[in-house]
């Protein structure tokens, strides 16, 4: 009963890990009031969708990104230290059809986008923060990480 008497948010999010010719890795840039910030291109799972339909769809809608082929690659876990928010994403090895995006002009949190190697990776503002994932060598078995949660400035 405590459960639905507090304030708490749970978010379940998938994203894609998409790579060019290079191994350079799509990123796309979000603006929360002054600040922008980096995370991998997704969204969140609707009620009844699939983590691989929601993944489709949100590419599509977001990027006109058509999704050829999907592998799961790691779940990651963030958690707000004062226990108000909970974030889940489910991250899948992402192939596409055409590797250039086409923003959608009706998404407004989108401001940008760019293909960075693992190395540039390292040190931008990438939220959740799964930065240490690009620093190991073996990148390509399935994992779970947990990463610290990033407050809004």
């Amino acid at each position: 009963m405590d459960f639905f008497l507090k304030s708490k948010s749970m978010r379940v999010r998938v994203a894609a890990l998409i790579q060019d010719s290079k191994g350079k890795i799509l990123l796309v840039q979000q603006q929360k009031k002054k600040s922008g910030y980096w995370l991998l291109p997704g969204g969140g799972i609707e009620f009844g969708e699939s983590g691989e339909e929601a993944l489709k769809r949100e590419l599509k809608e977001e990027l006109s990104l058509e999704v050829s082929h999907t592998e799961f690659l790691l779940l990651n876990e963030s958690i707000d230290p004062n226990k108000k928010r909970h974030l889940i994403q489910i991250v899948f090895l992402t192939k596409v059809r055409e590797l250039l995006p086409v923003l959608n002009a009706k998404e407004k949190a989108i401001s940008g986008f760019g293909y960075f190697s693992p190395k540039e990776i390292l040190s931008m503002d990438l939220r959740p923060d799964i930065k240490h994932y690009f620093r190991a060598k073996n990148t390509n078995k399935p994992r779970y990480i947990s990463s610290p949660w990033v407050n809004e400035p």
